[in-house]
């Protein structure tokens, strides 16, 4: 009677658990995959596998304030002549949803509540005046015998980087202010078709006792007309009078056996300048490039800002976006900067420029540092204290910015500035402040 009962109780359970248990058979053997500890992997249909962690959201984070102050950057890189585009990559669920596996809904996944949280999103940041690329509309133009993603690694095709290329090069050709763009005769050639390394793949094999095929893509080059054999972005990024098109953004940009600053630049015929960095999220590629001696001295006509939809704006806090905001527009005013030891810099803050929407800008004279510890204090010895801390894939820069409400106080009088590398004799702080609302 025990035995019979347990059985009955098995049987319930089965059939509670339903599509669960009833998993589509793999194509290449594979087991383990979706319950695997470090990335836990669905295999789709037709060779094509999502992470389980990132493809099963139906909501990515976007907060009106973290859209609101991307807003402001988009206003502040304009008041100096620089449009701002943003395109947020979409999940390999959003942009193919028809490969999921049936058992893709029992982890949470919904195709209509995805959508409407990805419209959501881009609306989000129309709100704002921030001008977003609809990424999946892009990528479901592509014909049937073309995939926007790679089956058996995370990054984007070829086909779905130009895709999105061409979406933007709609968008500059629509917006006015962009006519008088400089343009370049640019064509785009196959350099034929190559395997591509994928981390993900080698992850995946060690669940399949079949062997997964290695995915290959189909490379291209942009090259000037009749300007010999260098790469677009490459003949351009030197240029005294700045580039047409900046580009920051991850792997996705970073990496040439995606093609897309070249599939880019033939679709805008304007010569592009990649300052992307893999591995470098979503501030990454962005902080470097505005904290650089190239933005500062060569402002490009356009910003393209690739960033996967999943890498939270608002991850770290407001810090990111604000120094950034500083950096592309920020009127500074230097203060009589004393200089007691090597790695140290100190003034008094003066009452009427230090406000709240103020920032205190570190000019150390030289891109060496990668941390500045900025100590406020009043004449009562309250302090204060707060540290600016860049990422390896960062790198070093010259300057430093932080936004003073955080930390504000009227009786603040003095900050010392304490850097991780000797400042140079010109190293200076000052005050800094932008036009308009901050919000």
């Amino acid at each position: 009677m025990i035995l019979r009962s347990l059985a009955l109780a098995a049987g319930l359970l089965a059939a509670g658990t339903g599509s669960a248990l009833a998993q589509q058979k793999s194509a290449y053997d594979c087991h383990g995959l979706a319950t695997a500890d470090n990335l836990p992997v669905l295999e789709g249909s037709d060779g094509f596998f999502y992470r389980l962690n990132l493809n099963m959201r139906t909501y990515h984070p976007l907060s009106a304030a973290a859209a609101k102050t991307v807003g402001t950057l988009s206003r502040v890189l304009a008041e100096r002549g620089t449009k701002l585009i943003y395109v947020p990559i979409p999940t390999k669920s959003l942009a193919m949803p028809e490969h999921l596996p049936p058992e893709a809904a029992d982890y949470g996944y919904d195709k209509a509540l995805a959508q409407a949280g990805y419209k959501a999103f881009l609306s989000r940041l129309a709100d704002a005046n921030v001008t977003a690329i609809d990424t999946v509309t892009a990528m479901n133009t592509l014909p049937d015998d073309r995939q926007p993603f790679i089956g058996l690694d995370f990054h984007w095709s070829p086909d779905g980087a130009h895709s999105v290329a061409k979406a933007i090069a709609d968008t500059i050709h629509q917006t006015p202010s962009l006519d008088d763009m400089k343009t370049t005769k640019i064509e785009l050639t196959s350099t034929g078709t190559k395997p591509v390394e994928s981390a993900l793949r080698r992850h995946i094999q060690k669940f399949c006792r079949d062997g997964l095929p290695v995915p290959r893509t189909e490379r291209f080059k942009a090259t000037e007309k009749g300007g010999g054999s260098g790469d677009a972005g490459d003949i351009f990024a030197a240029d005294s009078a700045g580039p047409p098109i900046a580009l920051v953004g991850t792997s996705m940009s970073a990496e040439k056996m995606f093609s897309f600053e070249d599939a880019l630049s033939y679709e805008t015929q304007a010569q592009v300048a990649n300052y992307s960095v893999t591995g470098g999220n979503q501030f990454g590629a962005i902080t470097s490039y505005l904290l650089s001696e190239d933005f500062r001295e060569n402002k490009p006509r356009v910003l393209i800002w690739e960033n996967p939809i999943y890498n939270n704006l608002g991850g770290f806090g407001e810090r990111p976006l604000r120094e950034l905001i500083a950096a592309a527009g920020a009127d500074c005013t230097p203060l009589k900067t004393a200089n007691p030891d090597p790695n140290v810099l100190t003034a008094d803050l003066p009452a009427n420029s230090w406000t709240p929407e103020s920032y205190l800008g570190v000019d150390t004279g030289r891109a060496n540092g990668v941390r500045a510890t900025l100590k406020f204090s009043n004449d009562d010895g309250l302090t204060g204290s707060t540290t600016i801390q860049r990422s390896e894939r960062v790198g070093p820069t010259r300057w430093f910015y932080e936004y003073a409400r955080p930390l504000w106080r009227k009786d603040y009088t003095h900050v010392r500035v304490e850097l991780d590398q000797p400042a140079e004799k010109d190293a200076t702080l000052s005050t800094c402040t932008l036009k308009g609302s901050q919000t």
